[in-house]
């Protein structure tokens, strides 16, 4: 807590700065326990806010209008509706009124969003002479400050009005498909062996648009088949007025950043009931008829013969094989396209020979099928085995080699 002469420095930079009065600098400081920068903060927050309330609420009934003129009618959302929809036959909702005139004025002054503790006070000592249409806040804080929150219901009226004013989401273009995607390879020759150009990266795909219904119950809110926020918890007024001003709490609407949402909103007279979980059939784990399952145990059928114990499988290889490459020395890298289909890319020294590399096609493919080696373009068979790799223009630089059956 600061002294009063640091308290007095405080207000005079207050002001200095932001260009208001002095009891006003006083209230955002001891809200903000007398830390300037948050009380700065504060102020132009709460300045936005007002500007933004006063360009929302500028089609409100001004209340100072006689009462035929101050009670219009408004939508009744008692199903489902979606934020942008058209208004449906409108149903007039009843408005409170007083019997003494002289109590139907309230005054337009600028509601601040901080107040403190002797602004409470300062309020109750007038609280015989508002009526029931009277905006009421919740104050949350300390001893020495408090806070002013606004109603969770005015926010819940605020929002339903923005979901009637608000139009339908302009309908998306379709994205245009582009033809010859994938990677190219270019043919080589004499000089230059053929190489293969990689596809462009495809750019990062964009979040689909989901759907969400916010559900109001007279006791607070939900979203889809969640939870209840309850109404009465300040905490809870910030998301909604996160919602109000369009944007998704994360947390609650389980979307990711940047990820647009419908909300879809469902007005309930009745408190809130825990709906019932949706029954899903098909749900949990299964096994495929004839797949191996290791380590699953199955009990045999009443009156069946027992079975035979499966012979045991044989080891099957696993990945492909290697060229025995000494690091030390250079080396060139060959694609290999086999008679089946595989494609293998291995490494060679130039120092090795053309049965090197039959050697290791024998390895890859193990059938015993004659096959010969040649290569792309142009195309020639590579019958003498004891040529070096690093002596031949084909494969100074890497090249491609295909399997042909003979």
């Amino acid at each position: 807590m600061a002294d009063p002469s640091e308290q007095d420095a405080l207000i005079g930079q207050f002001t200095a700065i932001a260009s208001t009065s002095t009891r006003q600098a006083q209230q955002f400081l001891a809200a903000s326990e007398w830390n300037l920068e948050t009380a700065l903060a504060n102020y132009y927050a709460a300045q936005e806010d007002h500007v933004d309330d006063n360009a929302e609420d500028s089609d409100y009934v001004d209340e100072d209008e006689p009462e035929e003129f101050s009670n219009p009618a408004h939508p009744q959302f008692g199903s489902g509706r979606r934020l942008g929809e058209g208004p449906v036959d409108p149903q007039p909702i009843p408005v409170a009124s007083t019997s003494d005139p002289s109590q139907s004025k309230k005054t337009s002054g600028t509601q601040k969003k901080f107040a403190t503790l002797s602004d409470v006070n300062a309020g109750g000592a007038n609280a015989g002479d508002s009526d029931d249409d009277e905006k009421h806040d919740l104050f949350a804080g300390g001893e020495k400050s408090g806070l002013a929150v606004q109603n969770p219901d005015d926010l819940k009226k605020r929002i339903l009005e923005k979901a009637q004013k608000r139009g339908p989401p302009p309908k998306e273009a379709a994205p245009k498909k582009t033809h010859f995607t994938g990677s190219a390879r270019t043919l080589g020759g004499d000089d230059a062996p053929s190489r293969e150009i990689p596809s462009a990266p495809q750019p990062r795909a964009r979040a689909e648009r989901v759907e969400r219904v916010l559900h109001f119950w007279q006791d607070g809110f939900s979203i889809d088949d969640g939870d209840l926020y309850r109404i009465d918890d300040p905490r809870n007024a910030e998301i909604l007025n996160l919602i109000r001003q369009g944007r998704a709490p994360l947390n609650i609407m389980n979307v990711q950043p940047g990820q647009e949402v419908d909300v879809e909103i469902k007005q309930h007279d009745e408190k809130y009931v825990k709906p019932t979980k949706k029954y899903k059939p098909f749900g949990g784990s299964g096994q495929r008829l004839g797949s191996p399952t290791p380590g699953g145990m199955s009990s045999p059928m009443p009156g069946s013969f027992a079975a035979e114990p499966a012979a045991p499988a044989a080891p099957t290889t696993t990945g492909p094989p290697t060229a025995n490459v000494d690091e030390s020395k250079p080396t060139v890298t060959l694609r290999i396209s086999l008679g089946s289909g595989t494609r293998l890319t291995s490494r060679f020294n130039t120092t090795q020979n053309i049965g090197d590399v039959y050697d290791f096609v024998q390895r890859a493919e193990p059938g015993g099928r004659d096959f010969v080696l040649q290569t792309t373009f142009p195309t020639n068979e590579l019958t003498d085995k004891t040529k070096v790799l690093g002596d031949m223009a084909e494969f100074k630089r890497g090249g491609a080699i295909v399997q042909k059956y003979t």
